[in-house]
This record gives C-alpha cells, structure tokens and sequence, in this order.
C-alpha cells in the first residue's frame, strides 16, 4: 500500500481513538479477582497494559488449607516435554521455572497509565497479577504457570478473564461501544545494565536480523493487515522503520531495540526478548484486532525510573498509537 493513502486513513484513524468509550458501570472501579490475587482496572480508552511478573503476595497456605510451595524446576518427560507439577518425580535442568520479580514494572505501569490520563484525559485499561512468580507466572501457558496448585489455577483463570474483557470492550462484542482496533503493551524488566527498551514482536531475532519475517508471524499482525495489506515490506516499518514504537521511543531520546537506531538486536544487545505467552495469546497473530507488544525495560531504567521517564515513554506509546490507530 503506498503512503499518501497511508496518511489519509492514518488521520481519519487519529480521531477515532481519540474518541472516549462511555463505561459507566465500571470504570474507574477495580476490580479484583479470587482473593484479590489478580487486580483489574477498567479504562476508557483502546490501550491495555498487562503486568504479569510485578507483584508481592506470597500465599503460604492455599485455600484448601494445603501447604503452597514455591514454583521450581519441573520434569522431563520420556518425550523430552516438560512436566510442571511439584509431585512429578525427579527435577531436570531442561526445566526451569523462572521465578524472578520484574521489579518496580507494577508502579512503572501505573505511571504509564496515570500520565495518560493526565496528557489525554482517557485511562488505559490495567492487569496486574498481584502475586509474586514463586507462586504464579502470569506469562506462560497454564501448567508451567501453576504447578496444577487449585488457587493458583483460579487467580491464572482470571487473569486471562480480566485481559478478555478489556480486549472485549474494545472489539465492541462486550459493549458495542469500541472502536473495534486496540493495543496491549505487556510490562516487563530484564536484567541489562544499559538505559533501554526490547520490544517483542514474536519475531525470533535471527529473523529480525536478516528482515525475514512477515506480520503473519507477529503479535503485531492486525496492525500490518490494516495499513498494508499483504505488504510485508511496508510492515516492516511498524516494527524496525519510522512507523514503529522504537521509532517514537527514539524521538523522546530513549533507546530501543528494534528501532531505526538499532534495527538489528545481534550487535545491540546480548539477549533479545522477542515477546512471550501473553502477547502470543492475547495479540493479533492467531487473529482478532487487538495487537500486542512486550516491553522489557531494563534494571538500569527501571532503578532510575522518575517523572522524565514517565512522560517520555508515555509521550513515545501515545503517538505511535495516534498513528497507527
């Protein structure tokens, strides 16, 4: 698709999110799921932010009265395949259960969605897990995310009960009241040294590398099919060119990666994230209108994090989101 007609939707897409979604029965009230391990707040606005790896609880006791242990290494089954449960005989090095805290990514995510509020007038709709990963990993699939303990199970249902709603709100099947096209930034930390931000797409980073990759394969897919049809070269600028949130991070002076100053992760950074469960579940790949991105800001920002830092990150989302959608 060529970009003069590219601009004109792109300004006939500029109004349209910036019109409110009317949900007077619940925004601006959380909501909170089993034993509020899991907390919802409702926006008014087509952005969600997830923060599945951020919380402090530390059940001990799970409801049943039995004993909840932490998450650890599963075993390895006579496939080769993963067995996550805490009885299942001898642990294997071939399955490790992150259990590490992304810290301060539960503030960084009310910030996000505070400054929002206050620069547009609209709140994003908030996820967070309020549990430490020791006890559930929001960002898995169900099994290793659990360990099959029953309240973990529960608090894992209605994580991804709360994230359906709020893509509900936004396709219009809940409310008929959206604007049928949304975002999901899922929040997360990593542990780099370095001020900067990967953004996870799905696109392994060897294809990101080479520039061998389609938006098919991408969290990002229903934005690509909405400006460039089958158009894999024009795609491309929404995940390493001038149409990509690297881009706008790079206009507020931040560091990202992909991003037109660092298009290739190989040379730029030792790990690359190229995005986890929730935005493969919860993004446009396997269908729907709702994209996602995962955003792992490093240890070096996220222990340096202030109002300059807020204001720039959300100043970056906002645009590449009134311009894109």
């Amino acid at each position: 698709m060529k970009y003069n007609t590219v601009l004109v939707r792109m300004i006939s897409g500029y109004h349209l999110l910036c019109i409110k979604i009317i949900l007077p029965a619940i925004f601006g009230v959380a909501d909170w799921g089993f034993k509020q391990y899991i907390k919802y707040e409702p926006g008014e606005m087509n952005l969600i932010i997830t923060v599945p790896h951020g919380g402090s609880l530390d059940p001990t006791t799970q409801s049943n009265g039995r004993r909840w242990p932490y998450r650890k290494n599963g075993c390895e089954g006579t496939n080769g395949e993963c067995i996550w449960t805490h009885g299942c005989g001898l642990k294997s090095a071939k399955c490790i259960a992150l259990i590490k805290r992304d810290d301060f990514t539960m503030r960084i995510a009310r910030d996000i969605a505070n400054e929002i509020k206050a620069i547009t007038g609209f709140r994003p709709h908030v996820v967070y897990n309020m549990m430490r990963r020791t006890k559930l990993d929001a960002n898995r699939e169900i099994d290793e995310a659990t360990f099959n303990i029953s309240d973990a199970i529960t608090a894992y249902h209605d994580y991804a009960s709360f994230i359906n709603k709020a893509r509900s709100s936004i396709t219009g099947r809940e409310f008929r009241r959206g604007t049928g096209r949304g975002l999901l930034l899922d929040i997360h930390g990593s542990a780099d040294h370095v001020q900067r931000t990967v953004l996870g797409y799905l696109v392994h980073g060897k294809y990101l590398d080479r520039g061998d990759y389609s938006m098919d394969m991408s969290s990002i897919r229903s934005l690509g099919k909405h400006w460039c049809g089958t158009d894999n070269v024009c795609f491309k600028e929404f995940v390493q060119g001038n149409r990509s949130l690297g881009y706008f991070m790079n206009q507020q002076g931040l560091h990202a990666i992909p991003s037109p100053q660092s298009k290739k992760r190989k040379s730029a950074v030792r790990i690359y994230l190229s995005g986890g469960y929730t935005v493969a579940k919860f993004g446009s790949r396997d269908g729907g209108n709702v994209d996602g991105i995962q955003l792992e800001f490093s240890r070096a920002l996220r222990s340096r994090w202030n109002n300059s830092a807020t204001n720039k990150v959300v100043r970056a989302i906002l645009n590449f989101y009134k311009f894109n959608y």
